[in-house]
């Protein structure tokens, strides 16, 4: 029997709680701060959620923060905090701190928004619910993954920001409207492109006046996947963007609305 072998990981680092304002950003290594990702921490700042951060000791007893510059930089923002806690490693130099600062987040898979949807949702999140109201109204599937292979069943879905921008921007029962559009056109799956399309088609002054609902969802039903590159042929040739080439090609498709004489 083969003897599995594990790499030895090293003197074990020291926990502690440190001044905030005995830690510094060494610029050479770490990424420029993001203002607004500062500030969200700042706003609902919390122990629960803020994690300790990975530190190496520097000169005249200070030291370099090597992973978690934004949630230090809100603390010492704010005005209630004083210290932070602390994972110290032995790593000496910018060297060997840089080293760590690739080892750390080159081995992280940061949380896709589908994954920190369901998350929300989890939590009790009144948006995440919203999001999950209007599809279930709607008649569409939400999925917690995407699609092993790329094989989706009728009517489902991960577009989890275009279904957000959606809600945001038209308000839940406008919302449900443009998805009902496509859920009843059996798409596999659902994409961003194909919402916005329908958005743009039911909403849009250019379009809304002259088709229904029920054209729309009949012009693209069993047809997606050509007329999806015929917009894409379109898109590129008229130099548009893809949304707009994408609801041009279905409302082409359409049944035009009945004249009232």
């Amino acid at each position: 029997m083969t003897e599995i072998t594990f790499r030895d990981p090293g003197e074990v680092p020291a926990l502690d709680w440190l001044d905030k304002t005995l830690i510094d950003i060494d610029s050479t290594y770490q990424r420029g701060l993001d203002e607004g990702r500062v500030q969200k921490i700042v706003d609902w700042f919390a122990w629960d959620s803020f994690g300790a951060i990975v530190v190496a000791p520097a000169a005249d007893g200070r030291f370099h923060a090597i992973d978690g510059q934004h949630r230090l930089e809100a603390a010492k923002r704010h005005p209630k905090v004083s210290v932070v806690p602390a994972i110290i490693i032995t790593a000496t130099g910018t060297a060997a701190e840089a080293e760590t600062f690739v080892n750390v987040n080159g081995a992280r898979k940061n949380v896709s928004p589908l994954e920190m949807y369901w998350a929300q949702l989890a939590s009790g999140d009144p948006e995440a619910e919203t999001v999950k109201q209007v599809c279930e109204r709607a008649g569409l599937k939400l999925m917690r993954y995407p699609g092993s292979n790329g094989k989706y069943s009728g009517s489902e879905t991960v577009a989890i920001a275009a279904l957000r921008s959606l809600i945001d921007k038209r308000g839940a029962m406008r919302a449900r409207q443009v998805l009902e559009v496509v859920a009843k056109a059996d798409l596999r799956p659902v994409t961003a492109l194909q919402i916005k399309a329908a958005e743009l088609l039911m909403l849009d002054p250019e379009f809304c006046n002259d088709v229904e609902p029920e054209a729309i969802t009949d012009a693209i039903r069993g047809n997606a996947l050509g007329l999806d590159t015929e917009a894409g042929a379109f898109a590129a040739t008229h130099r548009l963007p893809k949304v707009k080439a994408f609801a041009s090609v279905w409302f082409k498709k359409c049944r035009k609305k009945r004249k009232v004489v």
